[in-house]
């Protein structure tokens, strides 16, 4: 089947690009944490651990990550992480385990390598053009653009 050309950049709809976007690379994602051990609320989890070497409290976590999906799947990511021994649960104040600090590194060299291969022929400057673009759309139209 040959397929008719593009419409110029300008003329072709931003939410048929953003989904497609976000599916291709949610994908992506999924299949290498998978081949870890990781799922992706499992990484949101072992993330916000990483910025509290103190270790924070849970309904922190579940708020902050929360916008990401919902936070009953966000207090499931725990529970699990939890399970795997990826997390020391004192009452609601979680840290890390050395485990957890473990996969976490893992996990983060692999996000680290997503995003290279993502960047591939994008500049950071185009980057960041996209996503401050991306955050006035999602306001335009009445929604909330922030993220941890």
């Amino acid at each position: 089947m040959t397929r008719p050309p593009m419409q110029p950049p300008a003329q072709q709809p931003i939410g048929f690009w953003t989904l497609r976007a976000g599916e291709a690379i949610r994908d992506r994602i999924l299949g290498a944490l998978d081949e870890i051990g990781v799922t992706q609320p499992e990484w949101w989890v072992l993330h916000q651990l990483s910025r509290y070497e103190d270790g924070v409290d849970r309904s922190t976590v579940v708020a902050t990550i929360g916008p990401n999906d919902t936070p009953a799947v966000a207090e499931a990511a725990i529970d699990a992480a939890i399970a795997k021994g990826w997390i020391d649960a004192d009452g609601a104040h979680l840290r890390f385990t050395d485990a957890g600090a473990e996969q976490f590194a893992r996990a983060a060299d692999v996000q680290k390598k997503l995003h290279e291969e993502r960047m591939q022929g994008v500049t950071t400057e185009e980057f960041a053009t996209t996503i401050s673009v991306l955050q006035r759309t999602i306001v335009n139209v009445g929604g909330d653009a922030w993220h941890w």
